[in-house]
C-alpha cells in the first residue's frame, strides 16, 4: 500500500442545515459518481462533513452495540483533531485524536475520577510528556475500499502523533479490534512499542455493559526523550552510543 496523502487542513466554518445532512449521506452513498472519485484525507472543521462522520459513528453503534446517541457530537469534538476521508463532499470514514498537555489536568474520553491513566500507568511520564488518545474510529460499512481506508487513517492518524510529539498514545476497545490496531500500528505505522494492556481492569460502559474493554498503550518516538528535570530533557543513554 503506498503512502496515503493528507490534504491540507480545511477551515470551513460554513453554517450548514445539519437537519439535511442524513438524507444526502445515504442520496450520495449510492451514486457511483462518488465511488468513481479519488479518497482524500483530511483534518477538518468543516461542518457537513464532520456531521456526516458523525452520523456514520451513530449508524457503526446502532449496528455493532444496538447503542443509541453514542455517536452524537460530544465537547472532545470540539476539542480533538477529527482526521475524515471523503470521497468529494461525502465523508465515508473517520477517527478523532485528543492532545493533553502534560500540565493539562482535564479527563481523555476514556478516563473517569476513578479511572485516570496517570493513576493507572504510574511509571510512564504522563506528567512531563504530551499524550493523547484515539477514538471514534468509524468507516461506512458498504464501501468497497473499507481496508485501504482504515489502513490510510491508521497511518495518517499515528503520524499526527509523532508531528506532535506525543510521547504516548491509548485507546480503548474490545480484544479483537485490540488485536487489529496492533497489528495495523506495528507493521503499516512502524511503531514497535505497542502492548495491549490485559493486566489493566477497564470499567465498563454501562450503555455496552456486555463489552470487555481492553487499553492498549503506543509508545512513540518522542518518549525517547526523557525528562530529567523541569526545563531539561536528556535522550536515553543508549541513544548515545554509536
Amino acid at each position: 500500500m503506498s503512502k496515503p496523502d493528507l490534504h491540507s487542513d480545511s477551515n470551513s466554518t460554513q453554517n450548514f442545515l445539519e437537519g439535511l445532512q442524513d438524507s444526502i449521506v445515504r442520496r450520495l452513498s449510492r451514486t457511483q459518481l462518488s465511488r468513481d472519485e479519488p479518497i482524500v484525507y483530511e483534518f477538518t472543521n468543516d461542518r457537513a462533513l464532520l456531521h456526516q462522520y458523525y452520523h456514520i459513528r451513530e449508524i457503526m453503534y446502532r449496528k455493532t452495540a444496538n447503542a443509541h446517541r453514542m455517536g452524537d457530537e460530544d465537547v472532545y469534538d470540539k476539542l480533538g483533531h477529527i482526521l475524515i476521508a471523503r470521497r468529494g463532499k461525502l465523508c465515508i470514514g473517520g477517527c478523532r485524536l485528543i492532545i493533553r498537555e502534560a500540565d493539562e489536568d482535564f479527563m481523555l474520553p476514556m478516563e473517569s475520577s476513578d479511572f485516570k491513566l496517570r493513576n493507572v500507568f504510574p511509571n510512564l511520564p504522563l506528567k512531563k510528556l504530551r499524550h493523547g488518545e484515539i477514538s471514534r474510529f468509524a468507516i461506512m460499512d458498504d464501501d468497497d475500499d473499507k481496508m485501504e481506508i482504515m489502513l490510510a487513517i491508521s497511518q495518517l492518524i499515528i503520524e499526527k502523533c509523532i508531528s506532535s510529539d506525543l510521547g504516548y498514545v491509548f485507546f480503548k476497545s474490545y480484544l479483537s479490534m485490540s488485536r487489529n490496531w496492533r497489528k495495523i500500528i506495528y507493521t503499516h505505522c512502524g511503531q514497535k512499542n505497542v502492548r495491549i494492556c490485559t493486566e489493566i481492569k477497564v470499567p465498563e460502559n454501562p450503555m455496552l455493559p456486555e463489552i470487555t474493554w481492553y487499553i492498549t498503550e503506543v509508545r512513540l518516538p518522542a518518549a525517547e526523550v526523557t525528562p530529567l528535570y523541569d526545563n531539561m530533557l536528556a535522550r536515553p543513554i543508549a541513544s548515545l552510543v554509536h
